[in-house]
């Protein structure tokens, strides 16, 4: 499994990609909208924020993505990293491409000369599952994340 930045002619793969991800982790919201994704994407292409990764198989095919962000803090000096998606396709997972995608994702935040690397998910999907994962690589835990929907009906009852 080999881990590259994405390039301009694969924006029609993440948008995909990036439709199964949210029709998979979040299927009781309509939340994907292409047009949104593309112009992520080409934020990607001009400014490298955010930044994509893809994993990539052998036979050229791509296995996954990685999206990530580069910030500094608010409070300190220095730059930290945000995974912000990391998907990988059901044909390709029990491979290597998640781990290459988040190894890959620690390498360059270090090259970058960031202080921490932030990750995990913030849809529900395999929470428990997902932290695992990432702890397996170097990650901790560290409080929660939570969301208040601002869509639903009964939000102010």
């Amino acid at each position: 499994m080999h881990v590259r930045l994405a390039m301009p002619d694969e924006e029609d793969d993440l948008v995909e990609m990036g439709r199964r991800d949210v029709e998979e982790t979040m299927p009781s919201m309509e939340w994907f909208d292409e047009v949104t994704w593309r112009q992520t994407f080409r934020r990607y292409l001009d400014r490298a924020h955010p930044t994509f990764f893809v994993a990539e198989r052998t036979d050229g095919k791509l296995a996954g993505f990685l999206e990530a962000y580069i910030w500094g803090y608010e409070y300190r000096t220095g730059l930290y990293v945000g995974q912000r998606v990391l998907y990988v396709t059901p044909e390709n997972r029990g491979t290597r491409a998640a781990a290459s995608l988040v190894k890959h994702l620690l390498s360059w935040a270090r090259d970058l000369g960031a202080v921490e690397v932030i990750g995990g998910n913030s849809n529900s999907f395999n929470s428990e599952r997902t932290a695992r994962f990432l702890e397996h690589l170097g990650f901790r835990r560290v409080g929660y994340t939570l969301s208040a929907s601002l869509e639903a009906s009964d939000v102010f009852r």
